[in-house]
C-alpha cells in the first residue's frame, strides 16, 4: 500500500515516479494507491498512476485506487481511469471486497 500526502503535481510527481519505480521493482504483489491524505491531484499525477499501472500490467499484477477525495474521483473518472482500475472508496470496503 502506497500513501500520497498533500499534493501530486508537476514538482513532486518525478519524485515520486523514481521512488515508486524501484518499490515496485522490489516486490511481485499488487499495489493500492491510497489517496485519503492526497488534497490535490492534477494532469502529472494522472500521468504518474497511469504510468505505475503500465508498469504493474506488464508484470500481471494490479493497481488498485482508494481513497480519492470528490474533485479526484471525478477527474479520475473523466479519464476512464476506473475502466481499467478497480476503485474502492475506503481501505475498509478494499478489506471487506466491496467496491
Amino acid at each position: 500500500m502506497v500513501h500520497f500526502p498533500g499534493e501530486i503535481d508537476c514538482v513532486n510527481a518525478p519524485v515520486y515516479r523514481q521512488q515508486l519505480s524501484d518499490l515496485l521493482e522490489e516486490t511481485n504483489e499488487d499495489v493500492v494507491f491510497d489517496f485519503k491524505g492526497t488534497s490535490f491531484i492534477d494532469s502529472s499525477g494522472i500521468g504518474l498512476v497511469l504510468g505505475r499501472y503500465n508498469q504493474l500490467k506488464f508484470d500481471h499484477r494490479t493497481l488498485i485506487l482508494t481513497g480519492l477525495n470528490q474533485v479526484a474521483y471525478r477527474l479520475f473518472e473523466l479519464t476512464g481511469l476506473f475502466q481499467i482500475m478497480p476503485y474502492y472508496e475506503t481501505i475498509e470496503s478494499l478489506k471487506e471486497g466491496t467496491l
